[in-house]
């Protein structure tokens, strides 16, 4: 499958990562890929670092199908392992806003920002926010 529209190239991107489709990703992901994790300082440059962090995954990679799909020009995809909630973008520019349970049973949110270039995911940045309990000094406005 050729996939060169930036706003498809990020969605099978996305969908790669869910079903850990290696082979997929390979196609994809851009020969200078790199994905930048802000609040660690990791920085995962190219597609064999990109698989191995799959092929090592914590008690394994739990790949997820594609339950459902709604929408048209938004799309929102459930995934039995992590959730794409929302992708939005335009041009080469593109966020995709996820939920994700953990092997240690944690579940977060994801914000994935990438930029493709030549029909290949090229920069990713990957924010990690664990869910928490709200406070509550913040009830009476929420």
């Amino acid at each position: 499958m050729s996939v060169t529209e930036p706003r498809a190239v990020f969605d099978a991107f996305l969908e790669a990562l869910n079903r850990a489709d290696t082979a997929a990703l390979e196609r994809l992901v851009h020969p200078d890929f790199t994905d930048v994790y802000p609040q660690s300082g990791e920085r995962i440059r190219g597609y064999d670092n990109l698989r191995a962090i799959i092929d090592n995954y914590p008690g394994g990679y739990v790949a997820g199908g594609i339950d459902r799909v709604v929408g048209s020009e938004d799309r929102w995809v459930v995934t039995p392992s992590f959730t794409v909630q929302r992708i939005e973008g335009a041009g080469d520019t593109f966020t995709g806003v996820q939920r994700g349970r953990y092997p240690d049973g944690s579940d977060w949110h994801i914000v994935t920002i990438a930029e493709i270039r030549d029909g290949r995911v090229w920069r990713v940045q990957s924010f990690f926010a664990q869910a928490f309990e709200p406070p509550a000094w913040r009830s009476a406005w929420v």
